[in-house]
């Protein structure tokens, strides 16, 4: 698979901007958000990590810790931890 043209690093990625970042999946939650399910998954490369939150979702088949993941989408600022709200991803071997 090849990089994708937009792709930045995670530290160097700016907020309310469309970006897209890879990383790998380090850590999964289920949260409730505004009383609706959400799954919350932190991608971590190796200058930072962001989290991506999908509403309405437990789950995500394919998207387990350890596993490679490219996310894109407009991420913003929540405290000092960037955060995607229902981005589009791929699946990374």
């Amino acid at each position: 698979m090849t990089a994708h043209p937009d792709l930045v690093e995670i530290a160097s990625a700016i907020p309310r901007r469309r970006i897209v970042i890879e990383g790998q999946v380090v850590r999964m939650r289920a949260r409730p958000t505004s009383g609706q399910p959400s799954l919350a998954v932190t991608i971590s490369d190796a200058t930072g990590s962001a989290t991506a939150v999908w509403t309405g979702r437990r789950a995500i088949g394919g998207v387990t810790l350890g596993r490679r993941l490219r996310v894109e989408g407009v991420a913003t600022l929540v405290g000092s931890q960037l955060e995607f709200t229902n981005p589009s991803y791929t699946l990374l071997p």
